[in-house]
């Protein structure tokens, strides 16, 4: 679950056996949090439960120290990050793990994912708006995943809610799912029903695929 602003969202997600939680740094997003607000939220969270740091196009210093100030243990990137940028990342946050966002869009080519193959723990897929990192609400043709030869764990988002969450898993059969905006009431504002909704559905999918 992205876009963590409040303790009772939380504890919901946690209580539902959500396995990590994204707290965004982004100043322009609706959803940003400071260091201090997430390092707050995060000393409540129970161990093993992953808490990801959202940045776009900031240096690795202030990664580096909204890291170390928040509690994080994973790093998701929005931005325009290069190869370059994430091989040295993992190199002086080699506790962290490293997530590459790319956005997904009818206007939008489709990213140089091959690239990055070597130099991040995972690949997330978004939807693309323009002016936007993410939390459109609006998904993407899922039916061009296959062509991007993706050879790291895939994350999808992009408008995931509880009335597509099993579609989107069974077709694209990704490593994880990312929810945000289709879970809310309000930017930041998770909804607990909806929330509990989703998940059920992941986990009675996960059951018969174990099966």
């Amino acid at each position: 679950m992205c876009g963590t602003t409040r303790a009772e969202d939380a504890a919901c997600a946690v209580n539902l056996g959500i396995d990590a939680l994204g707290f965004i740094f982004a100043e322009k997003s609706p959803r940003c949090v400071t260091p201090e607000q997430a390092a707050i939220l995060i000393a409540a969270l129970p161990p093993f439960v992953s808490r990801v740091g959202v940045f776009v196009n900031e240096s690795l210093d202030t990664i580096e120290s909204v890291a170390g100030t928040a509690g994080l243990t994973a790093i998701q990137l929005h931005g325009h990050e290069s190869p370059e940028f994430c091989r040295e990342l993992k190199k002086r946050q080699r506790a962290l793990s490293v997530c590459k966002a790319f956005s997904i869009g009818k206007e939008h080519e489709l990213p140089a994912i091959a690239g990055y193959t070597d130099t991040v723990d995972a690949v997330l897929l978004d939807t693309y708006a323009k002016g936007q990192g993410g939390g459109t609400g609006k998904t993407f043709d899922w039916g061009c995943i296959e062509e991007l030869g993706i050879a790291v764990p895939l994350i999808l988002a992009g408008g995931l809610n509880p009335e597509n969450i099993e579609k989107a898993v069974r077709m694209v059969r990704p490593f994880a799912v990312d929810i945000n905006s289709g879970v809310e009431d309000a930017p930041g504002i998770k909804n607990h029903r909806h929330l509990a909704d989703l998940v059920g559905r992941v986990r009675q999918l996960e059951t018969k695929t174990a099966k």
